[in-house]
């Protein structure tokens, strides 16, 4: 009954038309699903207040298929080490409370970005499955074949609900998403994934070159919404009710996207044994990274531009900007030209890094995409960096990034969807300031219990911060703690891998620690940035290095 049930409200959403039964049944779910919720959400407030952990019991994960807790994270020692354990915490009770059971909308689990959002969204999903590969991969399988299940035809969609879905496509994040997550199962379950998804991703390339490509090679956003940062000042004004016309204009992230998309489509088909396609892939990847290179890069500023339909630089510094960086564009020159940018006080280094417009840029100002900072984004920035080898300077911003997170949760009790840059509180932060209809419907502050993306902060404490491989049968650490972390002492604990590690900053460069797992533990000592193959530390052997290389 409930696969009717979906099926008709598929066609109905095509049909843009509604239907009664499953507009009852419809209302019926949500009524029981509230319920539901409610249990979920006030032992979170609960845990927010300190009357119980921040944390969910069994029966409550069982509830959802899911049969291992959280990873877990206890720190000491330093005047952060409450923000991190609590806000660390925090991100995992929101993931679950966010998480879907199958239901009208789709067959399997999936994610909505927060409370205020109830729909599927498409690069929402792709950061979302990110976080969950670290708690549990199936549940991040479930997250990314949601987005899929939910197509249009051909077209991945911006978002769908139960009675609507979206005209537009987003940022086509989905196959980078899958790959880095097969990368993290054993082959039999990461080529079963890939082939699952290998067709449709690759029709979906087909439809944004038949769609979205521009004569010149490069990609345009068919609308300011499509591109997931709809009033950035290089699309509109604050409120939206200026929008440019962005169907003539190259746009630099979107170009950069789909470098991601052709580079994963390319690993997933090597992975399946697809020779030729992993082949074509990797050649579109590299003929796109060239135009992107030419064109777009802005020698006076030293920045990546959009060009208008004239071949006009769009000149606004915003973290787009930046997003060939994560797609391998740059030469090394001018990765080190943007590497200023990204580390300069009146660039993007400011004190929570990484803000979506260039903190000296005119344009700058703290409302949504206009200036404050975004953990997908700058997830997406700090992984580039780490691909060109600045990987220290990728873990003080991360560094940054999570303890600012973590610290306004410790002052005002919430995980929201973007912070200021220059402070670790959120009451100068508006959302699109003048737009009556967004007022009524979203509110004019950023919104609260939002994990879509800023659930990202944790991974960027275990994957930057302490280089920890997300592969498990690579059990390495390669941390990099910043000055700022003496004296930490962390105590982690990782169900999935039945793995738990402490580690304790003795000063900027040395570390100590031991590890546990299968029933042994053993000690290590090693100085800070120095990678350490725990498995080899667990059989008596204390040594950095390993064939085993941290995925990125």
């Amino acid at each position: 009954m409930l696969a009717r049930l979906r099926h008709l409200l598929g066609r109905a959403r095509t049909a843009a038309g509604l239907l009664r039964k499953p507009q009852v049944a419809g209302r019926w779910y949500r009524g029981m699903s509230y319920v539901w919720h409610l249990l979920v959400w006030s032992r979170i407030a609960a845990g927010r207040v300190g009357a119980l952990p921040i944390e969910l019991p069994a029966g409550m994960l069982h509830g959802k298929g899911i049969r291992l807790p959280p990873p877990r994270l206890d720190a000491t020692g330093h005047p952060d080490a409450r923000p991190l354990g609590d806000g660390f915490a925090e991100v995992y009770a929101l993931l679950f409370a966010n998480l879907q059971r199958a239901d009208l909308l789709s067959s399997g689990r999936h994610a909505i970005p927060g409370p205020a959002f109830r729909g599927v969204y498409l690069w929402d999903s792709a950061f979302i499955a990110q976080v969950w590969a670290w708690w549990d991969a199936a549940v991040a399988a479930d997250v990314l074949s949601a987005v899929v299940e939910l197509r249009d035809g051909d077209r991945l969609q911006h978002v769908v609900t139960e009675f609507h879905a979206s005209p537009y496509t987003q940022p086509p994040l989905i196959a980078w998403s899958l790959e880095r997550l097969a990368r993290q199962l054993p082959g039999a379950e990461a080529r079963a994934l890939a082939a699952r998804h290998f067709e449709p991703l690759c029709a979906y390339q087909r439809w944004l070159d038949a769609h979205r490509r521009l004569d010149d090679g490069l990609y345009a956003w068919a609308h300011p919404y499509e591109s997931g940062v709809e009033n950035a000042p290089r699309f509109s004004n604050t409120d939206e009710s200026a929008l440019r016309n962005t169907a003539a204009i190259a746009a630099v992230d979107f170009s950069s996207y789909v470098v991601l998309q052709q580079e994963a489509l390319a690993a997933l088909a090597a992975r399946i044994g697809h020779d030729e396609a992993a082949a074509s892939y990797g050649a579109a990847a590299a003929a796109l990274r060239r135009r992107i290179d030419t064109r777009l890069w802005d020698r006076t500023d030293g920045l990546y531009y959009d060009r208008d339909a004239a071949g006009s630089p769009v000149r606004v510094a915003t973290i787009a900007s930046l997003m060939p960086l994560w797609a391998g564009v740059p030469d090394a020159g001018r990765a080190r030209a943007l590497v200023e940018r990204i580390m300069a006080p009146d660039g993007f280094g400011t004190l929570m890094p990484l803000p979506s417009v260039a903190r000296g840029d005119p344009h700058f100002e703290r409302d949504m995409w206009r200036g404050p900072v975004w953990l997908n984004t700058a997830y997406g920035v700090i992984q580039g960096l780490l691909r060109y080898g600045y990987a220290w300077h990728a873990a003080e911003l991360a560094w940054r990034l999570c303890t600012g997170v973590y610290r306004v949760f410790d002052r005002e009790r919430r995980i929201y969807e973007f912070y200021d840059p220059d402070a670790h509180h959120t009451r100068h932060l508006r959302r699109k300031r003048g737009n009556r209809w967004k007022a009524l419907t979203l509110g004019t502050r950023p919104q609260t219990d939002f994990v879509g993306w800023t659930g990202l902060a944790n991974n960027l404490l275990l994957e930057v911060v302490l280089g920890l491989s997300p592969n498990p049968a690579c059990m390495t650490l390669e941390p990099r703690l910043p000055a700022a972390a003496a004296g930490l002492q962390l105590r982690l604990t990782l169900p999935r891998r039945r793995l738990r590690l402490a580690l304790a900053a003795i000063d900027a460069e040395h570390l100590e620690g031991s590890v546990t797992r299968g029933g042994r533990s053993a000690s290590f000592s090693a100085a800070n940035g120095r990678r350490i193959d725990l498995d080899a530390v667990l059989n008596g052997v204390n040594t950095g290095t390993t064939p085993c290389a941290s995925a990125t």
